[in-house]
């Protein structure tokens, strides 16, 4: 590959976009939130009990619900996880990380869409609501 002005313009603006989304609020939002999700002794705790857990239910799936103790560990393991992710650190660490991914997609399509409408691009987000096609084979524009 030739590199020329053309590619080092292009590297430029992508160190834009870079710096603007490392700026932007949904990225601020992400990275506190997953410090704070992250310092917490408390989800530590639990996310420590629900790996545990996960643990039990794999050695118990091997055997499936043959194994006696796979109605005890199925539940508490679902209670586990229940506990870690309902914890108000984790929920809000989880959302954010939804936001940005949102934010993330939109600046993929915008890019892929300037360069060609033909450009299939991967979202994250099944409900992302932009000009795009259904992947049916219908050739609609769901």
């Amino acid at each position: 590959m030739v590199y020329d002005d053309a590619i080092f313009e292009l590297m430029d603006h992508a160190d834009g976009i870079n710096h603007m989304i490392i700026n932007s609020e949904s990225y601020v939002n992400y990275k506190n939130n997953m410090q704070r999700m992250q310092s917490n002794s408390e989800v530590e705790k639990l996310r420590k009990d629900f790996v545990k857990m996960k643990e039990q239910y794999d050695e118990v799936m091997r055997f499936g619900r043959y194994h006696p103790d796979y109605m005890e560990v199925m539940l508490k393991t679902r209670r586990a996880k229940k506990d870690y992710e309902m914890h108000p650190l984790v929920a809000a660490a989880k959302q954010s990380e939804t936001v940005l991914q949102s934010l993330l997609d939109e600046v993929i399509v915008i890019v892929s869409n300037a360069i060609s409408s033909d450009i299939k691009v991967d979202r994250g987000n099944p409900f992302f609501t932009a000009d795009h096609q259904c992947s049916g084979g219908c050739s609609c524009s769901a």
